[in-house]
């Protein structure tokens, strides 16, 4: 450091170099295959044979088919592990890690399940996360998301979709895919108004 003297002021100068840093918040990371530390009010479910520790109100703010089993008149709310059938354990903790506060990402070979299983246990948040996934990637043609958009219902990818076809003549094109035959009554409709919008 240096240091002068101006009107009678001693003035110093320093530099600092910066070696390490502590203190610095980590992203949260959750072992769900463990009891976390915190938390009262934990259940265990059961998944292919393998154990997943939760927080009960955690997952019902998320799911209110979670919060119909755990608080409604369903035989598994007093039990303390319950057994979801008809699930993968892997793709569940896929789900788990979207509706947590982790860095985990939504990608092309998550967004699937994850999609379904918010879909299945009536996951909001969830839904939205994926939908703006599928909204802002272009690893899927646009007939494969208007597909996804007609069958959950998400109506932002519906629309982003459409909204992409720049003329009449793209939507006719897509009028001969075979895609178009599985779209439903509703989903056409959406197309023919935008067909509209070019006539």
């Amino acid at each position: 450091s240096q240091g002068f003297i101006k009107d009678d002021k001693i003035i110093f100068e320093a530099r600092i170099k910066v070696v390490s840093v502590s203190g610095i918040s980590k992203p949260l990371k959750f072992d769900f295959s463990s009891p976390p530390d915190f938390g009262s009010d934990n259940v265990i479910l059961v998944v292919e044979g393998k154990k997943i520790y939760v927080g009960k109100h955690y997952l019902a703010l998320h799911s209110p088919v979670f919060s119909a089993m755990f608080f409604g008149d369903f035989a598994e709310k007093n039990k303390e592990e319950i057994e979801l059938k008809e699930v993968k354990y892997e793709e569940f903790v896929d789900l788990l890690y979207v509706i947590y506060p982790t860095e985990k990402q939504i990608t092309a070979s998550n967004a699937g399940h994850i999609l379904a299983l918010a879909d299945q246990f009536d996951m909001k948040s969830a839904l939205k996360r994926v939908e703006a996934y599928f909204v802002g990637t272009s690893q899927f043609e646009r007939t494969t998301k208007l597909q996804i958009a007609d069958q959950f219902k998400l109506s932002e990818l519906r629309d982003h979709c459409l909204d992409s076809f720049k003329s009449f003549r793209e939507i006719g094109v897509l009028k001969t895919t075979p895609e178009y035959k599985t779209f439903s009554n509703d989903m056409k409709a959406a197309i023919c108004d935008r067909f509209m919008d070019f006539c």
